[in-house]
């Protein structure tokens, strides 16, 4: 069998090669099989539930200018970045609800506030691009903003008494706070998501 070589003006490899012995890498599985992998692994789920009960036994204890850090929402806004808009989803329904349910906040709320900012944090990333540092961290900050005002709201709807007792300075503490905490996590975030994706690509 001979390699037909045809030149064309884009510089994409796929259309290059008619037939190969050897096509490139990114044709050698069927489309079919591709479109059948799931978008999260069992494993990062599994983190998600995890993050979700660490977030429901630690926030509360820490306490840092008055506020508490939103550990399942610096989950979701990294994984969102680092990992796409539907790993992020399936993090904020699954850590949320389950940090939502060990938690006293009004049922919901948690990933109601959660699934909205997977949302943000992935539209911004396609309109300002992904920067290497800046976005998550500015995407945790402003995620918490939104996630503190949702929460509020609900409470004003469910005990409006204690909502009117939340002070408006503490969202934006948890704000900083939070990417505090990000700036931390961020580095062994990304080695996890580099090494996870270099064991997928070698499964292929």
């Amino acid at each position: 069998m001979f390699h037909v070589k045809r030149v064309l003006d884009g510089p994409s490899r796929e259309s290059c090669w008619l037939y190969s012995r050897r096509p490139p890498a990114a044709l050698q599985r069927p489309a079919s099989s591709r479109s059948k992998e799931p978008q999260i692994s069992y494993t990062s789920l599994l983190f998600a539930l995890l993050t979700g009960v660490l977030h429901a036994a630690a926030s509360p204890v820490i306490v840092i200018g008055g506020a508490h850090p939103n550990l399942i929402l610096i989950g979701v806004v990294l994984v969102t970045v680092l990992r796409g808009f539907g790993p992020g989803v399936i993090w904020a329904f699954a850590g949320g609800l389950v940090a939502n349910l060990l938690t006293r906040d009004p049922l919901g709320s948690v990933p109601l506030g959660l699934l909205l900012v997977a949302a943000l944090t992935s539209g911004g990333e396609r309109l300002f691009g992904r920067l290497s540092w800046a976005y998550p961290l500015a995407a945790v900050v402003v995620g918490s903003v939104v996630v503190d005002l949702i929460s509020l709201g609900v409470l004003q709807l469910v005990d409006p008494p204690l909502a009117a007792a939340v002070p408006i300075s503490r969202i934006g503490v948890a704000a900083l706070l939070n990417g505090v905490v990000a700036a931390v996590v961020i580095v062994p975030a990304r080695m996890l998501a580099a090494q996870g994706e270099g064991e997928r690509r070698q499964a292929w």
